[in-house]
C-alpha cells in the first residue's frame, strides 16, 4: 500500500504541474469556444488515471517522479522536482527536520513510520470523500422522491421552441417537476432524470431544456461523476481541487455555447433574456454548491453565463484552428514524461587506474618509470583526469595527494595525432602495439591539455575496441612537442590504502574539496559499485557528502530495503560513513548513491548515513577518536570489529 500511495503521490503532483499549465492556458483560449478548455482538463483526468507515460525530450514535465519511492527505506526526505529551486528549499529543510530522527538503517527509520501514517491519512480522506458522494446521492434522492413527471412540459406552458431549436430528444429518465428544486440539475449515471423547480414556464423553459440536452449529449452527467470519483482519491492535492470547480463552469458554459451556436440571432436574444430573468427571480439562489451532491449536476454560477452569453461570437476558423494545434501540441507537451538523462561518463571513466605495463618511454631521458612506480590514475565520471604526486615526476604537491590534469574532451583519434609526437625511429621503442595499431584499433579517444608551471603537458586516453585502455603522457612545448610515456592502465583494485594516507587528509570542513575528494578515492567499496562521482552540500546544515556508484539493476536491487543478501557490503560502507565522519569534521551526512548502469530512466537508491547514527553505532565522537594518527589506526580497527566484512 506505501508503493501504491507514493505512485499516487507523484501521479498526483504530475497533474498539478498539468493544471497549471492548462489555467494559463485556459487564460490564453478565453476567447476561444469553451470545448477546447474542456479538452485540455481532460488531459489532467488521464494523467490521474494512466500511471504509465510514454517518454518525451518535449514533455513540458519537471519530474515524472520527484518522491522516490526508496523514500520509506530509510532514506532522508528527499524530492526531486525537476527544479532546482524548489529542491534547493525543501530538500535542506525536509532533511534538517528530519536527520534527528534517522537511524541509517534501511527499512526501519522513522520516515517508514510516517510514511505509513501518511497512507492511513489518504486512506482515511478517501472514505470520508466516498462516503459523502453515496449519502448525498441517497439524501438528494429521498428528497425527489415527491417529483413530479412531466409529460410535455413545453405543450403545457404553451411554449414553443426556437426555428433553429434542435430537435428535442426522449429523455430516458423523464422531466420532472419538484418544491425542492431551486435550479434545474440532472440526476442519475444510467437513467438521468432532469428534475426543475415549479416556477419554470414557458419559453424559459424551453431554454433550460435546451441547456440539459447538451448537457446529456456531452455525458457531463458521466464525466462530472468520474471526476468527483478522481478528486476522491486525490483529496489532498490542492490544485486539484481548484481544477474541479474550474473544470465544473467550464463545462456550464460549453453548454451555452452549444446551444446558442444553433440559434439565429433573435434566439441568442432571447436565451440571454431568459438567463436574466431566471438570475432576478427572488427565490432563486445566485449559485448552486458545485460539492451539494457530486452525482447531480446543476447550474453553478448563473452571472458568469450571462456574460458569456452577452459576448459570445461565433469563432473564425482561422482562430479555431490554431486554438485546435494549443491542444494538440498541450496533450503531446503534458501527457509524456521528460526523458531523464545522467551526466555521467560513460567507460572507461568512473574509475581508479594502475600502470598496467609501460608501452613506451622516450629513450632520450635517463629516467623512466615502471609499472610499480608509474602515478596512478583516476578517470573520474565528470570527465577528470586526476594524477597522484607521490611520484619522482608528480606536479602540484601542494593540491594533496591527487591533483588535476584537466578535463577530457573526446576526439576522433587520427595516425598524425601520434606521429607529431614522436620522432623518425622512436617507434621501434614500443613494446606489444604499434602507433598505428593503437590508431585502427581505437573505439574512442579523448585528449586533456594541463599547465603545470612552464610545461604544457597534454594526455591522450584511448580505449580501444578489446577493452584495453591506453594513456599517453607527453610535453607540448614548441620546441621539442614529444611523447614521453605511454601506459597501458588496469583498474585499480586495491583493497584499502594506508591509515597515513587517509589521516593526512583529515579536515575540519567538507567543503575541502580536494580533501575530501582524496578520502573517498583511497577507500575501498564493494567490488559490485562502480565509482561515479562525488559531490558536497555546504549550503545549510546538516553538511552533507553524496558519493555515486553505478551498477546494475539487479545489484541496486540487493541493496533496498527488503533484500538481506548485501550485509558486508553495507558493513563496509557503514565503516566506511564512519571513516568520513572520523576525518571530516562538520560532515553530517553521508549519502551513497546507486543509480542503474544500463538504464538511464530508473531512479537511483540512496543509502544514507547520519553522524547521529554513528555515534549511537560506536557509542564515540568520531572526530575526537581520531585526534592523532594513532588514534585513527585504533579507531579503524574498532570499526573493522563492528562493521565485519569476512566471510565469517
Amino acid at each position: 500500500m506505501t508503493a501504491a500511495f507514493i505512485k499516487i503521490l507523484n501521479m498526483s503532483i504530475t497533474a498539478g504541474w498539468i493544471t497549471l499549465a492548462v489555467m494559463l492556458l485556459r487564460l490564453l483560449l478565453r476567447k476561444m469556444p469553451k470545448q477546447f478548455t474542456c479538452m485540455l482538463w481532460y488531459l489532467v483526468g488521464i494523467r490521474l488515471v494512466c500511471p504509465f507515460s510514454p517518454k518525451s525530450m518535449f514533455s513540458l514535465i519537471p519530474s515524472s517522479e520527484t518522491v522516490p519511492a526508496s523514500l520509506p527505506s530509510g532514506a532522508f526526505p528527499e524530492i526531486n522536482s525537476g527544479v532546482a529551486v524548489i529542491d534547493r528549499v525543501v530538500n535542506p529543510a525536509a532533511r534538517l527536520s528530519f536527520s534527528a530522527f534517522s537511524t541509517g538503517r534501511s527499512g526501519d527509520g522513522a520516515l517508514a513510520v510516517i510514511t505509513k501514517g501518511a497512507v492511513m491519512i489518504w486512506l482515511i480522506g478517501m472514505c470520508l470523500m466516498f462516503c459523502y458522494l453515496i449519502f448525498s446521492y441517497l439524501h438528494l434522492y429521498r428528497k425527489m422522491r415527491t417529483a413530479v413527471l412531466l409529460p410535455d412540459p413545453l405543450k403545457k406552458y404553451g411554449a414553443a421552441a426556437p426555428q433553429n431549436t434542435p430537435p428535442r430528444r426522449t429523455y430516458h429518465g423523464g422531466i420532472w417537476q419538484s418544491e425542492f428544486v431551486v435550479s434545474p440539475f440532472i440526476l442519475g449515471l444510467i437513467k438521468p432524470r432532469i428534475f426543475i423547480p415549479f416556477h419554470i414556464s414557458g419559453e424559459v423553459l424551453t431554454h433550460v431544456l435546451a441547456h440539459e440536452q447538451a448537457h446529456l449529449a456531452r455525458r457531463d452527467h458521466l464525466v462530472k461523476a468520474f471526476a468527483f470519483c478522481l478528486l476522491s482519491v486525490y483529496w489532498f492535492h490542492p490544485l486539484l481541487w481548484a481544477a474541479y470547480i474550474l473544470f465544473c463552469r467550464d463545462i456550464e458554459l460549453a453548454c451555452d455555447e452549444r446551444v446558442v451556436r444553433s440559434y439565429g440571432e433573435e434566439e441568442r436574444k432571447s436565451y440571454l433574456l431568459s438567463l436574466i430573468g431566471y438570475d432576478r427571480k427572488e427565490n432563486c439562489p445566485k449559485r448552486l454548491p458545485i460539492l451539494a451532491c457530486p452525482l447531480a449536476f446543476g447550474e453553478t454560477d448563473i452571472r458568469e453565463r450571462i456574460l458569456r452569453v452577452k459576448t459570445w461570437k461565433k469563432p473564425a476558423l482561422i482562430f479555431a484552428v490554431p486554438a485546435l494545434a494549443i491542444c494538440a501540441v498541450a496533450a503531446f507537451c503534458l501527457l509524456t514524461d521528460p526523458k531523464e538523462k545522467l551526466s555521467y561518463a560513460p567507460e572507461p571513466f568512473g574509475h581508479p587506474y594502475q600502470v598496467d605495463s609501460l608501452v613506451y618511454a622516450a629513450p632520450q631521458f635517463d629516467f623512466s618509470f615502471q609499472p610499480e612506480t608509474a602515478p596512478l590514475y583516476i578517470l573520474a565520471s565528470d570527465y577528470q583526469l586526476m594524477e597522484s604526486t607521490d611520484t619522482p615526476l608528480g606536479f602540484d604537491k601542494d593540491e594533496g595527494y591527487w591533483a588535476s590534469c584537466g578535463s577530457a574532451e573526446e576526439i576522433r583519434l587520427k595516425n598524425s595525432d601520434l606521429e607529431n609526437y614522436m620522432d623518425a625511429g622512436m617507434e621501434s621503442f614500443m613494446k606489444d602495439i604499434s602507433l598505428r595499431e593503437l590508431v585502427k584499433e581505437n573505439k574512442k579517444a579523448w585528449i586533456v591539455n594541463r599547465a603545470a608551471g612552464n610545461v604544457p603537458l597534454f594526455y591522450y586516453v584511448m580505449l580501444q575496441k578489446n577493452g584495453d585502455v591506453y594513456l599517453t603522457y607527453g610535453y607540448d612545448t614548441p620546441e621539442v612537442p614529444l611523447i614521453r610515456f605511454i601506459f597501458r592502465l588496469s583498474v585499480l583494485e586495491e583493497e584499502m590504502l594506508s591509515s597515513d594516507t587517509l589521516y593526512s587528509h583529515r579536515t575540519k570542513y567538507i567543503g575541502d574539496n580536494s580533501a575530501v575528494g582524496n578520502i573517498i578515492y583511497n577507500l575501498y567499496f564493494p567490488e559490485d559499485m562502480t565509482y561515479r562521482q562525488f559531490a558536497l552540500q555546504t549550503g545549510s546544515e546538516p553538511y552533507e557528502v553524496t558519493v555515486t556508484f553505478s551498477m546494475s539493476e539487479e545489484d541496486k536491487e540487493a541493496y533496498s530495503a527488503e533484500a538481506t543478501g548485501r550485509i558486508k557490503e553495507m558493513n563496509l560502507l557503514h565503516r566506511n560513513a564512519c571513516i568520513m565522519f572520523s576525518l571530516i569534521e562538520n560532515a553530517g551526512i553521508i549519502n551513497f548513491k546507486l543509480i542503474d548502469e544500463t538504464d538511464e530512466e530508473k531512479r537511483p537508491l540512496t543509502i544514507v548515513c547520519t553522524r547521529q547514527w554513528a555515534l549511537s553505532e560506536t557509542n564515540c565522537d568520531l572526530w575526537h577518536e581520531s585526534k592523532t594518527n594513532e588514534q585513527f589506526e585504533m579507531l579503524l580497527i574498532k570499526l573493522e570489529e563492528l562493521f565485519p566484512t569476512d566471510e565469517s
